[in-house]
């Protein structure tokens, strides 16, 4: 789903305890490259299926197969008229998305309490359940548990990836097909992770989406302007910042004059 999520997608802070790794965990914490996350998630998701109790890279394995989700469907997020559940990107969130879903359930398991693997777990569901389509797998039940692995994370650290729970409540409700659409309960979401981390670009677009699919020409403006002048933090939001940026001017000049 769009952001059945922002998400999203997912901040890096894998464990590389072995010097031999440095540069994979290096490459979670800040590349945007599609090539180096594919050779990252190819060599975590090996050593995984070699060594499944291995938490470290399970955790990465998703990590890696959830930011490349991300780079390549531009994090799934809304957009004022539509959703990006396209024929294309469900079916990269249904093999991918698969694949980063496993690893992340896998690394839950062995550390329950870990807000990364919480992390792995909701945006890689996000990303699966959206190959359903966004509105089918709401429908079929997904929303459910799309809304647990959130609330989870948020119990865990809701600062945690510039308020990342939050934002993914929040665009479950905005997206959401009726009855499950809750608008007052979507702007709560999104403010909420615009208080936690005011300067996250994602925050801002969220909010931006919001209001301009709210009728709100004022608000809208003023969120998607914050797009547009404030830098990405290094998070998961560096990985579709330039999408966040594009979608954000071409809004602004759409929009009605003031």
């Amino acid at each position: 789903m769009s952001r059945l999520v922002p998400a999203l997608a997912l901040v890096a802070a894998f464990a590389a305890p072995a010097l031999a790794r440095a540069d994979e965990a290096a490459v979670l914490r800040q590349s945007s490259s599609r090539e180096e996350l594919e050779h990252v998630a190819a060599v975590l998701e090996a050593r995984g299926a070699k060594q499944p109790d291995d938490f470290d890279a399970r955790l990465g394995a998703s990590i890696a197969l959830t930011q490349l989700l991300a780079v390549r469907s531009n994090g799934n997020l809304p957009l004022v008229d539509g959703l990006q559940d396209t024929d294309a990107n469900r079916a990269l969130w249904a093999d991918l998305g698969k694949r980063a879903l496993e690893h992340a359930r896998a690394a839950e398991k062995l550390r329950p309490d870990s807000r990364e693997a919480a992390a792995a777990l909701a945006s890689s569901y996000m990303f699966y359940a959206s190959s359903l389509g966004i509105v089918s797998s709401i429908l079929q039940g997904a929303g459910g548990e799309y809304k647990q692995h959130a609330q989870h994370l948020v119990e865990l650290d809701p600062k945690f990836d510039d308020g990342l729970g939050a934002s993914l409540l929040a665009n479950f409700y905005l997206v959401a097909p009726w009855p499950v659409y809750d608008r007052a309960r979507s702007l709560e979401q999104f403010e909420r992770a615009a208080q936690i981390a005011p300067g996250s670009v994602r925050n801002q677009y969220g909010l931006a989406v919001f209001w301009a699919r709210d009728g709100d020409v004022t608000r809208a403006r003023t969120h998607f302007e914050r797009v547009v002048s404030q830098p990405c933090t290094p998070n998961t939001e560096r990985l579709f910042c330039d999408f966040m940026k594009q979608t954000a001017r071409r809004e602004l000049a759409r929009l009605p004059a003031r």
